[in-house]
């Protein structure tokens, strides 16, 4: 049945493409392709935290079973001299993958189908930049009917569909050094609607499907797309958290992470109908730009303090952040001062509060949402009773720096800079309770807030290399030193 729709909205979606095309592309046609090729995802796993998870690729069994189709139509064309780009974006995944839960123990070789179909149109905004948005559509089907786990908990087919808004960044990144002219892209989906379906009907009784309501989330992807012998590689990564769903009879799906990454590779087929694709209107003229991977090492508050006997508080873990910026000022009033706009995704990694049976520990008020007053004293009625808090963020910000002469360098390509940065963050945390032998809770905090920020660095061509120190604020704030290496193309 869901594939029949999956068809039907895949055709919808075409003839809407085809009809928009038509109309824009009547006399400025420029370019139209189509591309075809295979998906291969090295690592996957779906992670309900401290709950359960459904792993593919490395380290299991079936990776060589787990294959994805693709297939791209992009068609370019002038409108009021500036070029643009109608895309129709489509991928269709196969995994095999083995499940795990605290509770109802073990699964291996699960059917797993994963759709995604997107409708997006783009612009020019510099020679180097094309930013596109459009609308998004993800399908995924668990087939875990009549499946038994080792603990002989029997399984049901799962859905999971959500409707999406992407926003895309595709940056031409050529790297000398390697000898690669390739495109980095840099995309943020924000879920509009998520309906996600449990079938346990078909065991009859008082079994039911259930219905769940799921618009909380969100997805981050990077690429780097380059060709060779004739054929696209893109290596990418992409990341989803999606908050708790509603209650329906008493159920509700947990808050999860899905992370993924792996190799595309396609072919590609058309060709340049003009040469008007020369002779564009650009938004602006900016050509800087930077990207690159920066290691948190950081503090997360649990709002725990004082424990006793075996009870632990460990706030600090390592994470990372994907960090891209553009370069919007140079030479401020002709002093060596710039001014960059960075986004970054950031992992914060876990801060963990353990304890067991009779120790306590003290609350300032914010665990649960505030269930206990600041000051309350708590005692943990189990062994390996543990509170996790999981941090992550989406920022936007603002970055200054200056630079310093190179006069005490004996390298004199080698220069220095100090670095301010400031801005908002999209941020979420969940809070797992995680009681062996139970219904395990979940509390989620989710808002925008600031954060601040300053550094030091170097540059030799183009590359930087930066330590900085930032403070978020969110429901349990963070504080984090940074190392980043990034690539200013």
């Amino acid at each position: 049945m869901y594939k029949v729709l999956i068809l039907k909205i895949l055709f919808s979606i075409f003839l809407i493409f085809s009809t928009i095309n038509n109309v824009f592309a009547a006399s400025k046609f420029i370019l139209s392709q189509h591309e075809f090729g295979l998906s291969y995802p090295v690592y996957y796993e779906y992670e309900e935290p401290k709950l359960m998870h459904l792993r593919s690729g490395l380290g299991e069994d079936d990776r060589q079973q787990n294959i994805g189709l693709i297939y791209n139509y992009k068609n370019s064309f002038l409108l009021n001299n500036y070029l643009t780009e109608f895309e129709f974006d489509n991928s269709f995944q196969f995994f095999k993958q083995t499940y795990w839960s605290n509770g109802t123990g073990t699964m291996k070789d699960i059917d797993v189908e994963v759709f995604n179909s997107r409708l997006l149109y783009g612009i020019v905004a510099s020679e180097k930049l094309m930013i596109k948005s459009g609308l998004g559509y993800r399908h995924l089907y668990h087939y875990w009917q009549d499946r038994y786990s080792t603990t002989g908990n029997w399984g049901y087919d799962r859905e999971q569909d959500y409707t999406y808004i992407p926003i895309i960044a595709e940056l031409k990144m050529p790297i000398p050094e390697l000898n690669l002219n390739g495109t980095l892209k840099v995309e943020f989906d924000q879920i509009i609607e998520g309906n996600n379906t449990s079938y346990m009907g078909y065991k009859g009784g008082s079994n039911k499907d259930l219905d769940f309501r799921n618009d909380d989330g969100y997805i981050w992807k990077v690429s780097y797309k380059f060709a060779h012998l004739g054929f696209n590689f893109e290596p990418y990564y992409e990341f989803m958290s999606v908050e708790e769903s509603d209650v329906v009879s008493g159920s509700y799906e947990p808050s999860n992470t899905t992370t993924e990454y792996g190799l595309k590779v396609t072919k590609l087929f058309g060709e340049k109908k003009s040469d008007l694709v020369s002779n564009h209107k650009t938004i602006f003229n900016n050509e800087k730009y930077y990207f690159g991977i920066q290691a948190l090492f950081s503090e997360v508050e649990t709002g725990f303090y004082a424990p006793t006997g075996t009870a632990k508080i460990e706030e600090e873990d390592i994470g990372f952040s994907i960090v891209s910026g553009m370069r919007v000022l140079s030479n401020i009033n002709n002093l060596p001062i710039d001014l960059d706009v960075e986004i970054a995704f950031n992992q914060f990694g876990e801060a963990v509060q353990s304890c067991n049976n009779t120790d306590t520990v003290k609350t300032d008020g914010r665990y649960q949402n505030g269930k206990y007053a600041a000051g309350t004293t708590l005692t943990c009625n189990s062994n390996n009773n543990d509170v996790v808090i999981e941090s992550y963020s989406t920022s936007i910000g603002i970055k200054p720096s200056f630079n310093f002469d190179n006069t005490f360098f004996i390298d004199k390509n080698l220069k220095s800079f100090v670095s301010a940065n400031i801005g908002l963050a999209r941020w979420d945390q969940s809070e797992l309770d995680f009681i062996p032998g139970t219904n395990n809770a979940t509390t989620n905090y989710s808002g925008i807030d600031t954060y601040v920020g300053f550094g030091i660095g170097l540059k030799e061509g183009n590359f930087s290399m930066e330590v900085e120190y930032l403070e978020h604020d969110m429901y349990y704030d963070a504080k984090s030193f940074t190392t980043s290496f990034k690539y200013i193309f």
